[in-house]
């Protein structure tokens, strides 16, 4: 009984049904952004924010503090713009946001 009891265990533990093997697109992760629209969304954030505020820290004088204070803008800024991007995206078909965008740049003549 012991033996069929752990001989199932492992047939469950290496054969899981529940991971996808055939997705189509990358899945959502947080407030409906995948893992490289949110890792987009921080480092623009990290580039803007650790900047500005080790710039405003220092001239205060607490440098570390700025550090701090970064990190938090970064977390509101993840937040704030990935339900903007939420929005954007809702009813939408898969990729259209970065064909609008792309779209929107070769318009404006920064991209070919």
């Amino acid at each position: 009984m012991f033996t069929t009891i752990l001989t199932r265990l492992l047939i469950v533990m290496t054969e899981n049904e529940l991971l996808p093997t055939r997705l189509n697109g990358e899945p959502t992760i947080f407030r409906g952004c995948s893992l490289s629209e949110l890792t987009f969304l921080t480092a623009i954030g990290a580039a803007i924010w650790i900047s500005a505020w080790l710039v405003i820290a220092g001239f205060i004088g607490y440098l570390m503090m700025g550090v701090g204070v970064g990190v938090l803008s970064i977390i509101a800024w993840v937040f704030v713009f990935s339900t903007i991007l939420q929005r954007l995206k809702r009813n939408k078909p898969n990729g259209y946001y970065q064909v609008s965008i792309r779209l929107f740049l070769e318009d404006k003549g920064l991209i070919k």
